[in-house]
């Protein structure tokens, strides 16, 4: 019969396991490219354009910036203004 064996947690956990890594192997190329300049792509874009938004400031977008601004004012007078008049209604009753 055999036994699971149970580890001792008291001791350091090794860092590198003594099995051998079968799941990566280096794949062989040419020593020729290994050292080539990282050269920007034709057609690509920069790393700052991934992550940086890039907002047109045409009359269009301005226009849609202000009638959301607007439309979230109204909708923060209206929640205000509507919770104010049922605490009103409600101290009457």
């Amino acid at each position: 019969m055999t036994y699971a064996r149970i580890l001792n947690f008291s001791q350091p956990v090794p860092a590198r396991s003594d099995s051998p890594r079968t799941g990566r192997r280096r794949l062989s190329a040419d020593g020729r490219y290994l050292n080539l300049p990282n050269e920007p792509v034709p057609g690509g874009i920069e790393p700052w354009e991934a992550v940086t938004p890039v907002r047109p400031d045409t009359s269009h977008s301005r226009s849609l910036r202000f009638l959301d601004a607007t439309g979230e004012l109204l909708a923060a007078i209206a929640i205000i203004g509507g919770g104010m008049v049922l605490t009103g209604l409600a101290s009457l009753l």
